[in-house]
């Protein structure tokens, strides 16, 4: 019992340091590099899924600087840059046909010496409007220190003042004097896995800041921004380019006034983006949708969701941490009650559950990332899963190791192989066949022989009777001295255990001959009682020293029997071990005998095989 409450406490111990070890783990999951990258797989996408249910804004427009529009203007504008009279030809068409906001994602961050007349044209057509916002970029100097400082740039930067020695490299629209200036920076910074998620609302310089593009053009509409410095991009639409696009050569063949597909008013109040998806260009960016997404749909998709409001949010760093450790708890509280089937289910169940919940907080635009508490939960599950087999394979050596004692080993194999080895050992009430040998005139023969020759002869002849016993699925109880103690019926169930028995004292019996033939003791013979009845069978003992031993009415009946022998048969059986056996044996009656400490006298029978 003892050894049992020990074998349990270490259980219970090596399961809360199961616990304790992926509890302290949790934290380390969720910024652990590799399972980072596995994370934000998994968010794109459900980035992606959102993106597909998304509606673009209809205000949006791009003018694509494409491939083809570069081939078309080849001849007229030469290689890229082109002219800014082209760009500003295209704008004075657009702002004719009413349209909301220009924004151009191209820097015109240096004057055109062969072409000043063109850059002239361009500033005549901006100082016409407030509608068109400018490209800014900021920079990594190669020496900080000697970057400009901030307080030197022109006021319409838009710079929101700070330190007066902060410096700051910046790309700004130089080509055009600066009073025309309605800038906002258009970096777009990856995450540390490469891929780009958000989008600035402002770009810091120590305690100095500049709006970006789409905040600018928000904040002239009035728009509340959010407090942060930047936002979670909320991608719209399901395909790569949500946004309608227009060849810049198809949108200037309409300035121009040539016949085309475009409606006379089709850029009437829109929200037009310039910019450029032209491979050789390269202002092309990595993304959830695309790797190689253009830089202009990224600036559209930012001003849509400024001007409507709209933005992904990450769940809070703490939250799937919190509910990962309080999953875990759960589990083990059911892992300490040993529902081990319970908690497999479970952990499948709350994993196909996370799953499923962060797609649908996805598609409502609350991205959780839930790979590293998963990750947690099957590493738990793992863990108990090798703690509960190394339970299992203790319990099957220890039973094993008892067993083989009493069982053939073969046996043992076999019946903890399909048993429980606690349940083998519990105490229980049982139908037994209870069997007593011992050796006739023992003590005479001591006499007669040293003590190494008695400890030689027992030796020989338990040997030879242990295997009769085993070979018909005895369990041996114990030797007591030159006796021996086994039954049929536990602690594997056994319906035909009295022909086992009888069947077994016959072939004892028979060794008793080949015994006395083969080492030369004539005078050697033992006596052998069988009863059938109820019995208790279970573990007796103390803490140092346990058996697996049968006791009750029973056992003391089967050892009168055997005590009755002398003098009268080798074998003699119980009525009820005779009616057990049917017609296995003849029977020849030895009448009935009184015994100590039954009223009812007890009628014996000696079996004999059936003639062949």
């Amino acid at each position: 019992m003892q050894q049992a409450q020990q074998s349990s406490r270490s259980f219970r111990s090596a399961l809360w340091l199961v616990c304790a070890l992926v509890v302290l783990l949790v934290p380390v999951l969720h910024l652990w590099a590799p399972l980072q990258r596995w994370s934000n797989s998994h968010g794109d996408w459900l980035i992606r899924q959102r993106a597909a249910q998304q509606v673009p804004d209809p205000r949006l427009v791009v003018i694509d600087i494409d491939d083809t529009s570069l081939q078309v203007l080849a001849g007229e504008a030469g290689k890229w840059p082109w002219p800014r009279s082209l760009h500003a030809e295209l704008l004075e068409h657009l702002l004719a046909q009413q349209a909301e906001a220009v924004v151009f994602d191209v820097l015109f961050s240096e004057a055109d010496r062969f072409h000043p007349d063109a850059d002239a044209y361009f500033a005549e057509v901006l100082a016409q409007t407030d509608r068109v916002y400018l490209a800014a970029l900021q920079q990594q100097a190669v020496d900080p220190g000697k970057a400009p400082l901030l307080s030197s740039y022109p006021p319409q930067a838009g710079l929101r003042v700070g330190d007066p020695q902060q410096r700051g490299l910046l790309l700004l629209p130089q080509a055009l004097p600066a009073t025309l200036w309605k800038t906002g920076t258009i970096n777009f910074t990856p995450d540390g896995d490469g891929v780009g998620r958000r989008y600035d609302l402002y770009r810091r310089f120590g305690d100095w800041r500049m709006p970006s593009l789409p905040a600018r053009l928000a904040q002239d509409r009035s728009v509340q921004l959010p407090a942060q410095d930047s936002f979670l991009l909320d991608w719209q639409g399901a395909s790569r380019v949500p946004y309608p696009r227009i060849p810049f050569a198809e949108a200037l063949a309409q300035a121009r006034g040539e016949a085309g597909k475009l409606p006379a008013d089709y850029f009437s109040g829109k929200i037009i983006v310039i910019g450029t998806t032209a491979a050789g260009l390269y202002d092309l960016r990595r993304t959830p949708l695309d790797d190689l997404y253009p830089a202009v749909f990224i600036l559209a998709t930012a001003i849509d969701n400024l001007l409507n409001g709209e933005q992904l949010h990450a769940a809070p760093g703490w939250l799937m941490p919190l509910l990962c450790v309080a999953l875990v708890l759960l589990l083990q509280l059911l892992l300490l009650r040993e529902r081990l089937l319970l908690v497999s289910l479970l952990t499948v169940g709350l994993s196909l559950g996370l799953f499923g919940g962060a797609y649908l907080l996805a598609r409502n635009g609350l991205l959780v990332s839930v790979l590293p508490s998963l990750l947690a939960l099957w590493l738990l599950l793992a863990l108990a899963l090798a703690v509960f087999y190394r339970r299992r394979r203790q319990q099957l050596n220890t039973t094993i190791s008892m067993f083989s004692r009493f069982l053939d080993p073969q046996v043992v194999a076999q019946l903890v192989a399909r048993e429980d080895p606690q349940a083998l050992l519990a105490s229980r009430d049982c139908q037994l066949t209870v069997l007593f040998s011992d050796i006739r005139n023992f003590t005479t023969m001591s006499e007669r022989h040293s003590a190494q020759e008695i400890m030689q002869i027992l030796e020989n002849y338990f040997a030879g009777q242990v295997d009769v016993l085993f070979k018909h699925r005895a369990t041996l109880d114990k030797f007591i001295g030159d006796a021996i103690m086994a039954f049929w019926g536990a602690p594997q169930d056994n319906p035909n255990q009295a022909v086992d028995a009888v069947n077994a004292a016959l072939e004892m019996i028979d060794n008793v001959e080949r015994y006395r033939r083969d080492f030369n003791h004539p005078d050697f013979d033992i006596g052998i009682g069988l009863h059938t009845g109820p019995a208790v069978v279970g573990m007796v003992g103390t803490s140092k020293r346990y058996d697996y031993t049968a006791i009750g009415d029973t056992v003391n009946l089967a050892s009168r029997i055997e005590g009755l022998t002398k003098g009268r048969a080798r074998l003699l059986v119980s009525a009820a071990t005779m009616q057990a056996c049917g017609d296995a044996f003849d029977f020849l009656p030895h009448g009935d005998f009184q015994v100590k400490g039954r009223n009812e006298p007890v009628t014996l029978f000696e079996p004999r095989r059936k003639p062949s």
